[in-house]
């Protein structure tokens, strides 16, 4: 009577390709969870941009000529002015505006950039638009400065307003 050998456990080979198997699924999950993490983050940040940026516009709308014939960042220290009737509003990684925004621009994570164009044609008519940016880029995205969410809005300007 011959003696059987009976085989226990797996083999070298057979463990190696199990944990091969294994490494692949887990870098997948793992990409998967953090395209989860950076979509969550993007949709939190397209909401408060719309939040913040249709604030921006009715505060606009509510006192247009002292976005056009003043300077807005004399009343409101978080508005920079970057060029006549163009403003910038610098973020904190929290959503809270950076008051003197320009001179802390390093604590900056997002910008909101707000524009206003006079109408050709239409007297007292402006266009205003505005930009929501992420400064520093999104993780597994190598562009700094993306754009979030942009708004565009009019508003009708009272006569006795000089324009620039």
């Amino acid at each position: 009577m011959g003696y059987v050998k009976r085989r226990r456990g797996f083999t070298l080979i057979e463990l190696i390709i199990a944990v091969a198997l294994l490494a692949v699924a887990g870098t997948v999950v793992v990409r998967l969870f953090v395209h989860a993490h950076v979509n969550n983050q993007l949709a939190a940040d397209i909401d408060r941009s719309v939040f913040y940026g249709s604030a921006w516009i009715e505060k606009i709308k509510s006192s247009p000529e002292d976005w056009i014939c003043e300077d807005p960042s004399e009343s409101d220290p978080v508005v920079t002015v970057s060029e006549s009737c163009s403003y910038i509003i610098y973020y904190d990684d929290g959503w809270i505006p950076l008051p003197d925004g320009q001179n802390r621009i390093q604590e900056a994570e997002y910008a909101m950039h707000i524009d206003l164009y006079k109408i050709n044609g239409n007297e007292g008519l402006w266009a205003i638009e505005l930009g929501a940016y992420k400064i520093e880029p999104y993780p597994l995205s190598k562009e700094p400065y993306q754009e979030i969410y942009t708004l565009s809005a009019m508003v009708n300007v009272p006569m006795g307003v000089m324009t620039p």
